[in-house]
């Protein structure tokens, strides 16, 4: 079993960027993490959020309509990573998306796996809590 630590963050899909960014801001308080042009999907991006409470990345997505299920993209869970556990996850039945050859992403300050539930909803399992921003 995994050691659960919490819900990383909530990688949710937006029609204007700026505007949401503006309206977590002045709601929930959020700050600006990060933005840029995500290498996967050459989308708008931005990390917002309070540290060590909640993140949201959101995405942009001009053509989204209100009422298109695909708002969140995925939902990321902090977890203790171990050695061997993409063969654990594997052994456990996960399904692995593979954004590269090795199964594990990278970043600069954590480490990802993605992995898909049964309903195909895709899950982000961090080793540092919103990549220790």
């Amino acid at each position: 079993m995994l050691n659960f630590k919490g819900i990383d963050h909530i990688n949710m899909n937006v029609k204007n960027l700026e505007e949401s960014i503006s309206f977590y801001q002045r709601i929930f308080g959020f700050e600006l993490k990060e933005s840029g042009i995500s290498a996967m999907s050459e989308s708008s991006y931005a990390i917002i959020g309070k540290s060590n409470a909640g993140m949201l990345c959101l995405y942009e997505k001009k053509n989204l309509k209100e009422n298109d299920k695909s708002h969140i993209a995925h939902i990321g869970f902090n977890i203790k990573f171990f050695d061997g556990i993409l063969s654990w996850l594997i052994e456990q039945g996960a399904k692995i998306v593979h954004y590269n050859s090795s199964g594990i992403i990278e970043y600069p300050n954590s480490k990802s796996i993605y992995i898909k539930d049964p309903s195909g909803y895709e899950i982000e399992l961090t080793s540092s809590f919103a990549g220790k921003l």
